[in-house]
């Protein structure tokens, strides 16, 4: 019986150090996921006008990545970001309906495209805050009117180009030098495996180079990025809010997040499959790492 206790208490001691070397374990806070879920915001109306003129242009931005987009630069404006907003690939201007109506103050809509195809009418409300640039996306150093002055002046940077993979390399890299304080860059087709190379491109950026971008949201059609520094100022809204957030705008979503660690703690945002009930996916395995306790 003693050479038995003595063989147990040898795992004890191997526990004992490992928990020392670990350290104490996380502690979840005190989150209320069933307060979150009812909370209810009234039905934002003004942006159901906007998609309501977006939707009439031609592209490819769903109703959910209207929302998606709004919401995000919602976030960044109650946090007191300022900038102007760049798009880099906009087609006929769907999108830029959206980012241009978040312009405040003397903030610019700069759009970029490799080729004219841009709907005049669609942008008429903003055209007199909005630049368009038409240009490949490897030579905006170039075709940017005072691009050095212009390093860390947008608040906003939509990326929505050709996805090659060197092309999405560089753009991201000119995107870091551009973003602002409390900067987001959108990018779209992060999970369209039609465009495989996007993602492998955006993960190689993110994972061996020196930038301070990590991503911040994700969803079927988009990656959101910010710094890691600016991270927990985003994190709260996305968790606390992002429910009723893209409800008052229309979408019935769901929000997730399976891990949360220092290298890697995005939220998943996604519409809710009709044979779901609640707001958080696997909440009952995954609660500590939504809400962000380990």
């Amino acid at each position: 019986m003693n050479a038995a206790k003595r063989f147990l208490g040898q795992f004890q001691i191997v526990r004992d150090i490992h928990s020392k070397i670990r350290g104490p374990r996380p502690v979840p806070p005190d989150v209320d996921l069933r307060a979150i879920e009812a909370k209810v915001l009234p039905p934002d109306l003004q942006f159901q006008h906007l998609a309501t003129q977006a939707e009439k242009i031609e592209g490819m931005l769903s109703a959910f990545s209207m929302a998606a987009v709004d919401m995000m630069l919602s976030f960044q404006e109650g946090l007191g970001a300022k900038g102007s907003i760049l798009e880099i690939g906009t087609y006929r201007g769907k999108s830029a309906v959206i980012l241009g109506a978040h312009l405040r103050d003397a903030e610019r809509l700069v759009l970029v495209d490799i080729n004219d195809y841009l709907d005049r009418a669609a942008i008429d409300p903003i055209k007199d805050a909005t630049d368009f640039i038409v240009a490949p996306s490897e030579k905006l150093r170039s075709a940017l009117p005072g691009y050095r002055t212009r390093r860390g002046s947008f608040r906003f940077i939509h990326i929505d180009a050709s996805h090659g993979y060197e092309e999405t390399f560089q753009e991201l890299g000119m995107a870091d030098e551009l973003l602002a304080p409390l900067g987001i860059i959108a990018l779209d087709d992060f999970t369209n495996l039609n465009y495989s190379q996007n993602i492998a491109a955006i993960f190689k950026y993110l994972f061996t180079t020196d930038t301070k971008l990590t991503p911040l949201v994700v969803t079927d059609e988009k990656a959101y990025l910010c710094r890691r520094e600016e991270f927990d100022l985003f994190a709260p809204l996305v968790l606390n809010t992002a429910l009723a957030e893209m409800k008052s705008r229309g979408i019935d979503p769901v929000l997730a997040r399976t891990s949360f660690g220092a290298e890697y703690k995005a939220f998943y945002l996604r519409g809710r499959l009709p044979e779901e009930e609640g707001g958080f996916y696997g909440e009952s395995i995954y609660r500590t790492a939504i809400v962000g306790g380990g």
